[in-house]
């Protein structure tokens, strides 16, 4: 269904008759509901502190939204998952009906409904964010108070407008609370809303707390200047986003289990239920199951691994292995399995478990392989994904009974992202290479990885090409399938040869849709969704889809 948000009847209609608008996602949004006598009406509301909280809740909880930082494979979303596997990072085994499959197959149009679905998430995380901007000033509450709270609702009202412009580019930018007369909303280009953004959250982001004096659940300042850095980063702004992350830098520090001496555990059991409020974790949506309404759909898995969708074997292979070298050139790789004839190279059908052996360990927190042991049951070999690659992270196979109502949260920034990402910014920006492969070396270590000066950097001085390959490698297998590939391979400007890599695996029997060349500079950026089109005559389509 296309939904345009500015115009739709029943968001229009509180925000005319309530100054606010909360369409139902879950039992913490409708604590405004103009049709019910006794719940308070838009003069009685923004009366207490109490108030002001209920109003933020309601901007974390649209974070929570299926086509957002939830999903649900079997629901009909385009949630984080469907579209980390409408990546290079994935693929969609059940076929190109999905939600999604239309980006890589290169055949998407404007009125593809995963095009409108996160479009509308997001407008929904920005409209919660700005009633609560517009109207805090009128709860009687201290203006330290007031001034936290705004820097909360500004900060995630960033990360919404952030995701939008990463895909779709220039798109409708408004802070303030629309009535019918501004329903209609022109897009605004990209650089004047990152200038925007960064302005705002520069003077408001020190009001926040530092974090090891916020509550869980609650933006710190850290997390804010990690919002900032992404922000800024995205856009190419080097020395916003070397400032925001410098702030952030050695305010925590990587997860670890137990005495650290276990590597794969270091990774894998970060993405658990027991460490979700771990440190590492800047901001998270949580998930409150089962049986509350609150739960997460995204574990959906029916007992074993997903097959549904799965990862791909290029992203697989990415993962080097243990000596820091890729698999094409360390001797701990045997040779065969990449170059041997019929029956000898690893394939659908030679499931060869030695390929995974000896691999950088967050291949096995992020991936299940053959060899891999899911809930008890040993898997020499896997037949539900096309590429013999299932997805691990995220997914908890001991629970059987809550699939459909979890309780693992889901990550949106974590400390590894700000390290990678401050890395980076400072290798694009230059002159700090010390500092910038200290980050990657911090990452590496906590799973065991050699330094960069023991691996890519030994006996030679690195080039600023040789360095960004090596931090773009680190982004890809430290933080694939948390909803960061798209905005990567658009801003690297390499969508078309993530595409060549999808058709390189299909060409050695692997993966289900038909990856395609791109068509030209429409697959480069997401439509406008014809929906919002057709309703709001101020919004004109990009010109590359005209």
């Amino acid at each position: 269904m296309n939904l345009n948000i500015f115009k739709s009847k029943n968001i229009l209609a509180s925000l005319v008759l309530a100054g606010m608008a909360l369409t139902s996602v879950s039992c913490s949004d409708n604590f405004l509901n103009t049709s019910d006598p006794n719940q308070p009406s838009s003069s009685s509301f923004w009366a207490s502190e109490n108030d002001a909280m209920m109003a933020l809740t309601a901007c974390y909880d649209a974070m929570q939204a299926g086509n957002l930082y939830n999903d649900n494979i079997d629901g009909w979303c385009f949630g984080f998952l469907c579209r980390e596997t409408s990546t290079d990072n994935g693929d969609h085994s059940w076929g190109n009906w999905m939600l999604g499959s239309s980006i890589p197959e290169c055949t998407s149009g404007t009125n593809d409904e995963c095009f409108s679905m996160y479009w509308n998430a997001n407008y929904e995380m920005i409209k919660r964010c700005n009633m609560l901007t517009s109207n805090i000033d009128r709860v009687p509450i201290s203006d330290e108070a007031k001034n936290r709270f705004r820097a909360e609702a500004m900060a995630l009202r960033a990360l919404a407008y952030n995701n939008l412009i990463s895909v779709f580019r220039d798109v409708p930018y408004f802070t303030g609370v629309l009535t019918m007369a501004t329903a209609n909303v022109a897009k605004t280009d990209r650089e004047t809303i990152v200038n925007s953004i960064i302005t705002e959250l520069k003077a408001n982001l020190d009001y926040l707390p530092e974090l090891a004096s916020t509550p869980v659940g609650r933006l710190s300042r850290e997390a804010g200047y990690a919002i900032l850095g992404r922000v800024s980063l995205f856009a190419g702004r080097w020395d916003d986003a070397i400032s925001a992350y410098s702030k952030v830098y050695g305010k925590t520090r990587l997860f670890k289990s137990g005495d650290g001496s276990d590597y794969r555990k270091n990774f894998a059991d970060l993405f658990t239920v027991a460490n979700e409020n771990d440190p590492e974790i800047l901001l998270g949506v949580h998930y409150v199951g089962p049986a509350q309404g609150e739960g997460q759909t995204f574990g959906v898995k029916w007992g074993a691994p997903m097959n549904a969708i799965e990862g791909s074997m290029n992203l697989a292979n990415e993962y080097y292995c243990t000596d820091g070298l890729p698999i094409t050139e360390s001797p701990l790789f045997p040779a065969e399995l990449l170059n041997g004839g019929e029956g000898v190279k690893y394939s659908k059908t030679n499931q060869d478990i030695r390929m995974w052996e000896n691999r950088d360990p967050r291949l096995y927190g992020t991936l299940f392989v053959p060899g891999m042991t899911w809930n008890g049951t040993y898997y020499p070999t896997i037949g539900s994904a096309s590429s013999t690659v299932c997805i691990r992270k995220w997914y908890t196979p001991e629970d059987l009974s809550h699939e459909y109502d979890g309780s693992q949260d889901y990550y949106v920034i974590r400390y590894a992202e700000v390290l990678l990402s401050y890395a980076e910014a400072l290798i694009e920006k230059g002159g700090n290479n010390s500092l910038a492969i200290d980050c990657i070396d911090e990452v590496r270590s906590r799973v065991g990885m050699p330094k960069v000066s023991e691996a890519e950097g030994k006996n030679k001085t690195l080039t600023q090409a040789e360095l960004r390959a090596i931090v773009r490698h680190e982004r890809r297998v430290e933080l694939a399938f948390e909803d960061l590939r798209f905005a990567d391979l658009y801003r690297w400007n390499d969508f078309a040869n993530a595409m060549k890599r999808m058709q390189a695996d299909r060409a050695n029997g692997y993966g289900t849709l038909q990856h395609k060349t791109p068509r030209g500079p429409q697959d480069s950026v997401w439509p406008i969704p014809q929906g919002e089109i057709d309703t709001n005559s101020a919004l004109e389509q990009h010109a590359e889809w005209k």
